[in-house]
């Protein structure tokens, strides 16, 4: 989809702030895409330990996590649909799937995600918190736990991906927004439909929600949305995190001791030992690695994960970027360079080519393992470059050609 599509859903939604659809805003080759991804995503959950984190199941709008493990021991194949897999499943029950952190099972989702949605960062920004992603899946009517809210600061997108068609119902309306988050969830869903606002959602379609919106959809043909979660902290908890970040970061720009404080001393000569024009830098670096994280997963709240990725011992290969994940330099260590690659913070020898190769590889451009060895030798030795083609590897920040 053009990128004039998604601005002009920007504006509709008066800059995400209230309710909108937009039709036909991911192709027919999304779907089918996003569809096998699916499959993966529920593979890769269903090969965690930890299977009651960010999974829900209701059967007939009872949850019922108790078919997890038959879930577990019957993973979805390719070669079947998600809804005959779930008819393996489920049988003929009304039932609903609704599964949080997609971006984390899969590497493969969370690139075609990041894909899809970063016309829309260009035009909004990014959100300080990051995107997440979720889906809901099945057949079961109405949401299954009523009309509500999203938590605090996220808005969302839901992009409905079919094959059924899906109402969605909102109540933009004062005396509704202004209730407070988590503290109030309305049940008499037939009584209050005539008070909201419908939207008919068709395969590719999207609608947005604010926040503070209270929201409800019906599904009741089997179809699977992906929703992202548009992440934006409060201004005191972005504050508060940065502090704590801030003093993870360990930076030493000062080599005076501090002098004993008089037992008598004021507030005043308390407020003196705090250099805010020192405080105010350290703060600035952390925030800017802090973006440089997040842009180099292409907005991704969650890093990738970890792969494991051999390096081809005697065969000539090259190393080739992802556009939708560049790579970032931080520079500010006088002794060693920092990369920012899928969210992970990766430390190198610093090298004057260093830069040059990095924004090659984000133009997309294939690197021949001997030009690359060529441009680091001699300050790079043969395991210092091998390695760092092999960190970049393992975060799935390049690939092999």
């Amino acid at each position: 989809m053009n990128s004039n599509s998604w601005e002009t859903f920007f504006y509709n939604t008066n800059k995400l702030s209230k309710p909108a659809q937009a039709k036909q805003l991911i192709s027919k080759e999304d779907i089918s895409e996003m569809e096998l991804l699916l499959i993966s995503v529920l593979n890769g959950y269903l090969a965690n330990e930890e299977l009651n984190n960010g999974l829900k199941i209701y059967i007939d709008n009872e949850l019922r996590n108790d078919f997890i493990a038959k879930m577990a021991s019957n993973p979805p194949k390719l070669e079947y649909s998600l809804e005959s897999w779930t008819q393996q499943i489920f049988g003929d029950q009304k039932f609903g799937i609704i599964l949080m952190g997609l971006e984390q099972y899969s590497n493969s989702f969370a690139e075609k995600a990041a894909t899809i949605v970063h016309p829309l960062i260009k035009v909004a920004g990014l959100p300080l918190h990051g995107l997440s992603f979720l889906f809901f899946m099945g057949n079961y009517g109405f949401t299954p736990f009523g009309i509500h809210k999203d938590a605090p600061g996220e808005d969302g997108i839901l992009f409905h991906l079919g094959p059924g068609n899906k109402q969605f119902y909102t109540w933009d309306d004062p005396k509704y927004n202004a209730i407070e988050h988590h503290s109030k969830v309305f049940h008499n869903v037939s009584e209050m439909l005539t008070e909201g606002k419908a939207h008919d959602l068709e395969p590719g379609d999207a609608m947005f929600i604010a926040h503070y919106v209270y929201h409800i959809a019906n599904s009741p043909k089997f179809s699977v949305s992906v929703v992202l979660d548009y992440i934006n902290p409060s201004k005191d908890l972005f504050e508060n995190e940065l502090i704590k970040e801030t003093a993870e970061e360990n930076l030493m720009h000062q080599i005076a001791y501090e002098k004993p404080i008089k037992l008598a001393a004021t507030q005043s000569d308390l407020n003196e030992l705090i250099n805010l024009q020192s405080i105010q830098r350290k703060m600035e670096i952390t925030l800017e690695r802090k973006m440089a994280r997040l842009k180099s997963n292409g907005g991704i709240g969650k890093k990738s994960n970890k792969i494991r990725a051999k390096i081809p011992s005697m065969e000539a290969f090259s190393i080739k970027g992802k556009k939708i994940f560049p790579i970032y330099l931080d520079e500010q260590d006088p002794k060693s360079t920092l990369l920012f690659a899928r969210g992970h913070r990766i430390v190198k020898q610093k090298h004057p080519e260093l830069a040059t190769v990095i924004d090659r590889l984000n133009r997309g451009e294939a690197i021949s393992l001997s030009s690359l060895t060529q441009l680091m030798d001699p300050t790079w030795d043969l395991v210092e470059t091998f390695g760092f083609i092999q960190e970049l590897l393992s975060a799935d920040a390049i690939v092999l050609v």
